[in-house]
């Protein structure tokens, strides 16, 4: 990987029509979906970039998530339009809702989507037949998120995390881990040991599974939107204002420890992202600046940077294609693929 002095390098650059709101890449076969806020939607070969046109949603996209096995990418808009593709980006399936669809997410075993769309949480099979629709929560659902064993699944909103299992005797069953706020996010350890959501209220709220026992990080100075565990689930990523925030879920925990941390970005991270195997962790800016930094080796560390990029436009989105690249989203529409 280069140092923070040296210019990572554009190896191919393609735009759709608007700012770039979802980006999520399946790194096995080479591909990205990219969707836009005016609608554009499109499938991408990471290697040279070539695009295939998905169809518009023409309110803007704002959610997509692959199959755990990659045969499948789900594209969700304000149109309330769910399309299913397959991964030559031909149409499978269509699931119309009466909401924004605000988040997606496929179970980590099974060919099962899970829908956000208003006060809706939506399961269809792989083809968007539909197979449970829980319409009760208490307010929209924000983020959606499944338990590592694909047998329970959270969606978020005012009020808490709502459990609701889908696989097995239990289905159909249901759950809550309340908190009194708005719920912005949701990320779950990979162990299956945690369950952490970023709130409104400028806290990173955590749940141990499933015991629901809870405690709250607290001290942050606006509302919480991106998080991220490293895939040891050693680390979780809180992204906050300009500030990069990592804290230590070793042995028994964060309570009590300071987080790592990192101040670099002159505006808002808008994406953050831990590379594959785990040593560095990018973030992007509405200063435009995309940096790489190396991760912690102990609580309350100093983090520095590895390498860093420039630009006029704001960094809207980015994913790690592989250890020394990154796709880039911008707000201009620009995805770019960068070697660090």
């Amino acid at each position: 990987m280069t140092d923070a002095a040296t210019s990572p390098i554009a190896q191919w650059r393609v735009d759709v029509d608007d700012y770039v709101q979802v980006l999520e890449v399946y790194r096995d076969q080479g591909q990205a979906v990219v969707g836009s806020l005016g609608g554009d939607a499109a499938l991408i070969d990471i290697d040279d970039g070539s695009a295939t046109a998905l169809e518009r949603h023409e309110m803007g996209v704002l959610s997509a998530a692959w199959s755990s096995d990659g045969s499948r990418v789900a594209v969700g808009g304000q149109d309330g339009c769910v399309r299913i593709y397959d991964r030559t980006g031909a149409a499978q399936g269509v699931v119309d809702t009466s909401a924004w669809v605000t988040a997606l997410a496929w179970s980590p075993n099974a060919p099962v989507l899970a829908i956000g769309a208003g006060r809706h949480l939506l399961i269809t099979d792989l083809d968007g037949a539909l197979l449970h629709d829980f319409d009760d929560q208490p307010s929209t659902v924000t983020a959606v998120a499944w338990s590592a064993d694909g047998s329970r699944v959270g969606a978020t909103a005012y009020g808490g995390i709502g459990w609701h299992d889908v696989v097995g005797p239990r289905t159909g069953r249901r759950r809550r881990f309340d908190w009194k706020g708005s719920l912005l996010s949701l990320a779950m350890s990979p162990d299956g040991a945690w369950a952490c959501a970023g709130a409104q209220d400028a806290t990173v709220h955590l749940w141990r599974l499933w015991s629901g026992k809870d405690l709250s990080m607290s001290g942050y100075p606006s509302k919480i939107e991106r998080i991220g565990f490293r895939h040891d689930s050693r680390w979780l990523a809180v992204a906050c204002l300009g500030e990069l925030t990592v804290w230590d879920f070793g042995g028994k925990g964060p309570a009590g420890t300071a987080p790592a941390s990192a101040s670099g970005h002159d505006n808002h991270i808008e994406d953050l992202d831990w590379d594959p195997s785990g040593k560095s962790v990018a973030t992007g800016g509405g200063d435009g600046r995309t940096i790489v930094w190396a991760a912690p080796t102990r609580a309350g560390q100093d983090l520095s940077p590895v390498t860093a990029l420039e630009s006029d436009e704001a960094t809207s989105r980015l994913r790690w294609v592989g250890e020394d690249c990154l796709l880039v989203g911008r707000a201009d529409g620009g995805l770019v693929k960068l070697a660090l």
